[in-house]
């Protein structure tokens, strides 16, 4: 056991003494990121940098979805950058998968990079029904709420075009028309019958 562990610690010492030790020049990289899953028709952000050039270098990043390709960034520097950008995601009505392509450019260097990212519908907006109490008996008053949120559970404002109150055998009893959020939530009543 104790064995076991000096070999180890041995190893990262060595493996660290050879990190700060070494005086060559780093070598040219990049890195790009963005989401995995990003939503179709939403603004998505991607970073990107550039470490230690060593001449001028140019660096595109595309969207690629089989035959098309869309120009997302460019730059060109002979200087460490980190940018970071909003892009359109494209529309789509299934889940798609698309390349995000990087390809950095030199007079002696090139190197190019190519990563998935999927797209998914636009998910239409989801409307939520409160009433004050589960049961009502003849007579009372229902009172209910009506409110409807994106999929990040934003509320929205919105115009109903009808809000209808049924009964328990599916007859309506009550009927709002063209009903727009006040503050983003309507609040209606209704009074039963006898």
């Amino acid at each position: 056991m104790a064995l076991t562990r000096i070999l180890i610690a041995g190893g990262l010492l060595s493996c660290l003494y050879t990190l700060c030790s070494s005086t060559a020049t780093p070598e040219p990289s990049f890195l790009v990121t963005f989401p995995a899953l990003i939503r179709s028709e939403s603004e998505a952000k991607l970073c990107a940098s550039l470490l230690s050039p060593n001449e001028t270098l140019l660096m595109s990043i595309y969207l690629t979805n089989g035959d098309e390709k869309k120009m997302l960034h460019q730059e060109t520097s002979d200087k460490d950058f980190h940018r970071c950008f909003q892009f359109q995601a494209p529309s789509v009505k299934e889940n798609s998968v698309q390349k995000i392509t990087v390809d950095v450019k030199g007079q002696s260097n090139h190197w190019t990079s190519e990563s998935r990212v999927k797209f998914s519908p636009k998910h239409p907006p989801v409307a939520f029904i409160q009433t004050d109490k589960p049961i009502y008996s003849p007579g009372h008053t229902v009172h209910f709420r009506v409110v409807t949120m994106d999929t990040n559970f934003i509320p929205l404002s919105e115009k109903y075009d009808r809000i209808s109150l049924d009964d328990s055998r599916g007859n309506t009893i009550g009927q709002w028309l063209d009903v727009k959020s006040q503050g983003k939530i309507v609040q209606l009543s209704h009074v039963l019958n006898p």
